[in-house]
């Protein structure tokens, strides 16, 4: 995910599932098939809504890279 993806807040569920789809794929988020759970491997919390932990992740990410 590159800084333009964290210019807005305004992350509608659609949005949100986007971004966590793309985190999935690059082994940031793991989504059990059985559960409607995300977990935010890096710091092991988890989530049961997408829009929460796409708005976690970039807080999350914005405090590792400055």
């Amino acid at each position: 995910m590159n800084k333009s993806t964290y210019d807005t807040l305004d992350l509608y569920e659609e949005k949100a599932m986007m971004l966590v789809e793309q985190l999935v794929e690059r082994d940031i988020v793991e989504m059990p098939s059985d559960e409607p759970i995300f977990t935010h491997v890096p710091t092991e919390t988890q989530f049961t809504s997408a829009q929460n932990l796409a708005y976690y992740h970039a807080g999350w990410n914005t405090t590792n890279t400055e």
